[in-house]
């Protein structure tokens, strides 16, 4: 799992002209599909006075808080003071109770 953190900092790091937003963007409830892997909604508000994309890092973690999985999933041409979902989906099989949380985000 360290690595892919490693990874996923490394993606939102690299993004030009990004500004930390991580106050403008909530994760929703996860849910674990029929194929074990968790799907959270992922809702992000653009409060630019222009159209923005966002990068967002939700870390999925186990009850007692330990990081089981984490994925970036993308936000793509937000108008301006609007607000946008996506559904950030898991790559590794989980079972039990699962959390979502925002772990960065990026507007650009």
């Amino acid at each position: 799992m360290e690595s892919a953190t490693a990874e996923a900092g490394r993606l939102l790091d690299d993004i030009e002209d990004g500004i930390d937003v991580k106050g403008d963007v909530k994760a929703g409830p996860p849910t674990v599909g029929s194929d074990g892997r968790a799907r959270a909604e992922v809702t992000v508000h653009n409060t630019d006075d222009s159209a923005r994309s966002f990068a967002v890092q939700i870390d999925f973690t186990d009850a007692r808080g330990g990081l089981v999985d984490t994925v970036i999933v993308t936000v793509d041409h937000v108008q301006a003071g609007d607000s946008a979902t996506a559904t950030a989906r898991g790559t590794h099989d989980l079972s039990g109770e699962v959390r979502a949380e925002v772990a960065r985000a990026v507007r650009y």
